[in-house]
């Protein structure tokens, strides 16, 4: 029995993504706290998410950031998840993991060496997400890797007993081909976009597909 991934609407930067990303069956949904065009910072997460209790697990993104940084954010902003997206070492994930009570997720990002790179954060992190890493572009690209490689990543997470997410790429019309891998959970972020905006019919044509994949 094989239910649907988890599901995460990422990169939300204004009050109309919100509102999408809320009404959605989203089980997260997640911010960009790095230099990007889809920047947050705290003042706004607020402001968008005045009630922390709308059953969405909040998940904030750095990319190479200082530890105090991150304290700075959750301060103020309610987050469950902080996503690693950078260069981050074993070592300064266990340091925050120290100074902060949320759970950790760290993407990898896939190349011949991914999962080498993953077994090194084992035990340290509660969660991955792979990712294509485009030139300079720490993610949000819409560019995908090669999905065969999927199974391999979900299993080192699992013998780890934790989730592996698949980022990159993932949109409406391509999510029937990534489900069959089984994934835990699929995370998008310009796939679900229509000129920069999170797009309702795309998450509606979105978790419509992922219903029909659902083999119970």
């Amino acid at each position: 029995m094989h239910h649907r991934p988890l599901l995460k609407l990422c990169g939300n930067h204004s009050e109309h993504d919100v509102k999408v990303a809320l009404a959605s069956s989203a089980e997260y949904i997640g911010f960009v706290f790095a230099k990007s065009k889809r920047q947050v910072c705290r003042e706004q997460l607020k402001r968008w998410l005045p009630n922390e209790k709308n059953h969405k697990k909040i998940v904030a993104l750095f990319v190479n950031e200082s530890i105090e940084n991150i304290q700075y954010v959750l301060e103020s902003a309610h987050v469950d998840v902080i996503q690693c997206h950078g260069n981050e070492t074993p070592k300064y994930m266990n340091d925050l993991r120290k100074q902060v009570k949320q759970s950790l997720w760290k993407v990898i990002h896939h190349n011949d060496h991914a999962l080498e790179t993953m077994q090194s954060y084992r035990g340290i992190v509660d969660g991955y997400v792979v990712d294509c890493k485009v030139d300079r572009q720490w993610g949000g690209t819409g560019l995908s890797f090669d999905w065969n490689y999927v199974p391999q990543y979900v299993e080192e997470g699992h013998r780890q007993g934790v989730k592996v997410w698949i980022a990159g790429g993932v949109n409406p019309s391509n999510i029937h081909k990534l489900l069959p891998y089984k994934p835990d959970g699929v995370d998008l972020s310009s796939g679900i976009e229509h000129e920069g905006k999170k797009s309702l019919e795309l998450v509606r044509q979105l978790e419509e597909r992922m219903k029909r994949n659902d083999t119970r």
